[in-house]
């Protein structure tokens, strides 16, 4: 028997055969690199994702503060402005103050000259009713000596003068009582004003305040010189709150109503505010 021959395997075939295991092999290293690629970059996406939340938390806390920060500018430039506001009217105050200190001085100077002259012209009038009365007691004498002597009585003209000295006499003893009463006046004007001088800077405190009735119950009387329609001026701190008129007098504490134009916008009467004397305007 005649064995046949295996048919021969050609080198074209052999060579696809080869290459195709080749591809097959980078098909495999292309899907691994790729799976690789993909699951770094998934990664990476998580990351920056994370990283991205974190920026956005961070901003906004950021924001959050920088609102704030703002909002605690505004206050203090509101607050600022407030004071800066409080501190020109209290500078103003102080200054109106000083004008009516000086004022009143000069009127307290002013009743001392008119006093001194007062003074001066009771003392000429008692200088010319004692010059009078002494001519007249003269006269008197004169006409009783006669009358003694047997002399002749006054003439008419004698007659006439004693009658216009005795006129003159009536008229300066009432010219001298005027002159005692304005001296008195004076004296009082005098004594008024000198009080309310020593007043000036008189400080106290805020007893009670009553909203509703506007009034204020302050801690100085009559003891200390307090006087009807004296005003006051109310702070607490540096601040000024407003002003208050006394309308009630006791002995140790008074009544006084507050003045609601003088009041700072936004600030009312405490218990516990400080008051200060303010002279009164005439």
């Amino acid at each position: 028997m005649l064995l046949q021959s295996a048919p021969t395997t050609t080198p074209l075939s052999t060579l696809l055969h080869l290459m195709g295991k080749i591809l097959i092999i980078v098909a495999i290293v292309l899907a691994a690199a790729s799976a690789g690629l993909g699951f770094l970059n998934r990664s990476n996406l998580l990351q920056t994702k994370a990283d991205l939340a974190d920026s956005q938390q961070e901003t906004a806390t950021v924001k959050t503060n920088l609102d704030g920060e703002v909002k605690k500018l505004a206050e203090a430039e509101k607050a600022n402005t407030d004071l800066k506001a409080a501190k020109l009217t209290l500078d103003a105050d102080l200054a109106k103050q000083k004008s009516e200190v000086s004022t009143k001085t000069n009127e307290l100077a002013d009743a001392k000259t008119k006093l001194t002259k007062a003074e001066s012209d009771l003392a000429l009038a008692e200088t010319e009713k004692l010059a009078n009365a002494e001519k007249i007691t003269q006269l008197e004498a004169q006409v009783a000596a006669a009358s003694t002597a047997q002399v002749p009585v006054p003439t008419e003209d004698d007659k006439a003068r004693i009658a216009e000295l005795e006129t003159l006499n009536s008229k300066l003893s009432e010219e001298n009582k005027t002159l005692e009463n304005k001296l008195l006046d004076s004296q009082k004007v005098a004594r008024k004003n000198e009080a309310k001088e020593n007043l000036t800077g008189l400080t106290g405190r805020v007893l009670a305040v009553n909203q509703a009735w506007n009034f204020v119950v302050l801690s100085l009387g009559n003891k200390k010189g307090i006087e009807s329609n004296m005003e006051f001026l109310v702070k607490r701190g540096s601040t000024l709150i407003g002003k208050v008129r006394i309308t009630t007098v006791e002995p140790a504490t008074s009544i006084a109503d507050i003045i609601p134009a003088s009041l700072s916008r936004g600030l009312s009467i405490q218990p516990g505010d400080d008051i200060i004397y303010q002279v009164a305007q005439n």
